[in-house]
């Protein structure tokens, strides 16, 4: 439990670090953190697919998520062209490495490319797009109150499994918890950075209502990239994605939710707003 609550700490200062230097001297020092994010998940998952994916292909996951950020950052137009070149070279190795590359194999590979690059790179385009850092803060924040929540929540009144097949600790009052954990946090986000210094987007109870649906959104979610976490787990029969977080797994371990979350918080900034 020491350990865990040392690296969490570790994490947090880690995160709040990366805000400070995106808000006091570059927006653009965050997406250092979301890149290292995002090659590390993509190294734990190859070594988590082990024989699944050839060596050749697990260079081509890893440089991908090694250059999908610098083109978004430095080259936004060409991400998309980016994203197809890869997906080419994919399939291509179905001839360029046709003794160890399966239909198959190729599949598993594409998918690395997605999660969690692809995830990842909804936070940038937040940070790219968002006028208050506290957007971020919320998908920093949201997913592991949730987690936290559904933990203690679950563990006190226990009840019905949510999804016995996948994850047989989970259970559907731990998941009410966590969706309260996350109104909860949603709602002080708000009122810390944006109510209390006069930034108001219609008033203040329309506020509220809209972080709440937030914090619903984005609770849901987290619980579902959690559960669809687990099941990947399941199914390339591991306990954890990594151990670089002592107490915690792997990188993934921790930013499953926060994917999920990612794709609802960009939605809800920067499509409906």
């Amino acid at each position: 439990m020491l350990k865990r609550s040392i690296t969490g700490t570790v994490i947090v200062v880690l995160i709040a670090g990366f805000l400070a230097l995106r808000s006091f001297v570059d927006y653009r020092l965050f997406d250092l953190f979301l890149w290292g994010m995002a090659i590390i998940g993509t190294i734990e998952l190859q070594r988590a697919f082990g024989e699944r994916t050839d060596k050749f292909q697990k260079i081509i996951a890893v440089l991908f998520s090694a250059l999908i950020f610098p083109v978004a950052v430095f080259a936004a137009d060409y991400v998309f062209a980016t994203a197809m070149l890869f997906v080419a070279l994919n399939l291509s190795a179905l001839v360029l490495s046709y003794k160890t590359t399966t239909v198959k194999s190729t599949v598993y590979n594409i998918f690395s490319c997605v999660y969690p690059s692809a995830f990842l790179l909804m936070l940038h385009y937040l940070n790219v797009s968002s006028l208050h850092y506290s957007d971020l803060i919320l998908a920093f924040a949201v997913t592991p109150v949730v987690d936290t929540m559904a933990f203690f929540v679950g563990s006190l009144v226990k009840g019905k499994k949510l999804c016995p097949n996948i994850s047989p600790n989970k259970t559907i009052s731990g998941a009410i918890g966590g969706l309260i954990g996350g109104i909860i946090t949603s709602i002080a986000v708000y009122l810390v950075f944006r109510y209390s210094a006069g930034d108001v987007i219609w008033n203040v109870w329309a506020d509220v209502a809209f972080y709440t649906l937030i914090g619903v959104i984005c609770g849901v979610m987290g619980e579902l990239g959690d559960l669809v976490e687990s099941r990947i787990k399941r199914e390339l029969g591991i306990k954890d994605m990594g151990n670089i977080l002592p107490g915690h797994g792997g990188v993934l371990d921790r930013i499953d939710g926060l994917m999920f979350a990612s794709v609802a918080l960009f939605i809800c900034f920067c499509v409906i707003m």
